[in-house]
């Protein structure tokens, strides 16, 4: 079967064919697919009823299989055996880990906490009406956790008006929109290079089920993210660093000179982007984990926001994700300007060599992707 369309990650601006196989599933519509191109609002109907950025500490009233963990809108940041929210501070060292960050000295640049954040999250409630979307594809997973997919002929998803999203009305940009839907626990993730409006122009849309423990795309697939794994989950949001804790490991965004071609591991469900020299055999995987060391020199930190992200990277680590299309490294961080830029700017003191990598289990490519 011919591979959905990879999530594009951070400045990746090749454009790519898309080939998928239109299937019939719950999440799907036979209306036909907005094509408006006006204003961000121009086809959306219904209420507008948007909290931005709502994600909240670890509650014990996080429903399904998630235990007790971070919840956005009152949805569980996925469930506790999903892997952004697995304790891995006593994990062993993986016997690669010496070469894994040499690599990353050599080719991955410096780490920076990208500022002011884009990323943005809009919460609605359950009752908030499906609307038509316009996007080349359409896919995810059910409320039974059963994979669909469509070339975004009918794809529908609870749009507000007043939906707000990275760079928007920004040309030339990455461009991620994610929707909560409150009550039924789904989260739906767009990208596009140019959105034509809110609901329309995006390239693609994956929805998941947050309540789940084990939404996994189709091997050699991507999503919103070049790794193929969801980007709601690995952002640093405010709420969470103002309340004291990230309960959940967080993305890295590292430059393709460093980013491995034929591996990766899960949640990622592809490996390295084009082939050539630069996407190395011998580099980081998607999926690849790394941690903080325990023995990491807090001293010189000033404040109180970079240290809480600094106590998730010792517990849960970071995630890579994405090329960053640059020559240096970023986390992902969210809320636009809310987070104290003097206090979070103070994560560019990690150095490769602050960081190990715990044991992990490689799945080989048939390819590069």
């Amino acid at each position: 079967m011919p591979h959905a369309p990879r999530g594009r990650g951070k400045l990746e601006r090749v454009r790519r064919h898309v080939f998928v196989v239109a299937l019939a599933c719950g999440a799907c519509s036979s209306s036909p697919a907005s094509t408006d191109g006006g204003s961000p609002d121009a086809s959306v109907d219904g209420p507008a009823d948007v909290i931005v950025a709502d994600v909240a500490p670890p509650s014990d009233a996080a429903s399904g299989d998630s235990g007790s963990g971070p919840t956005v809108g009152g949805c569980p940041l996925f469930g506790a055996a999903y892997p952004y929210n697995v304790d891995i501070s006593q994990s062993p060292v993986d016997p690669g880990s010496a070469t894994y960050i040499a690599n990353l000295k050599a080719r991955a640049g410096a780490i920076v906490a990208e500022y002011p954040g884009g990323e943005l999250v809009n919460v609605v409630p359950q009752s908030q009406p499906n609307v038509a979307v316009g996007t080349a594809a359409s896919y995810g997973f059910d409320t039974t956790d059963t994979f669909f997919q469509n070339d975004g002929t009918g794809a529908m998803a609870p749009i507000p008006s007043g939906a707000v999203y990275e760079n928007q009305g920004t040309a030339n940009a990455d461009h991620h929109m994610m929707i909560v839907q409150q009550g039924a626990c789904r989260l739906f993730e767009f990208y596009a290079w140019n959105p034509s409006s809110a609901t329309s122009g995006w390239e693609v849309m994956v929805t998941w089920n947050l309540t789940s423990s084990s939404d996994q795309l189709p091997d050699g697939w991507g999503s919103t993210t070049a790794a193929g794994t969801p980007l709601l989950p690995g952002v640093i949001w405010y709420d969470e660093v103002a309340a004291g804790a990230i309960e959940h490991a967080v993305d890295i965004v590292i430059p393709g000179a460093d980013i491995a071609q034929y591996e990766y591991v899960k949640p990622a469900a592809r490996s390295g982007g084009a082939c050539g020299s630069a996407y190395p055999a011998d580099g980081f995987p998607y999926g690849g984990r790394l941690r903080l060391k325990a023995s990491y020199d807090t001293s010189a930190y000033t404040g109180t926001q970079a240290l809480v992200v600094i106590r998730a990277l010792q517990k849960y680590g970071v995630l890579n994700t994405d090329d960053s299309g640059e020559t240096r490294s970023s986390f992902r961080l969210g809320d636009g300007n809310k987070l104290d830029q003097s206090d979070i700017s103070q994560l560019s003191m990690l150095t490769w060599d602050d960081f190990e990598v715990p044991t992990m289990t490689v799945v080989q490519s048939k390819a590069c992707n």
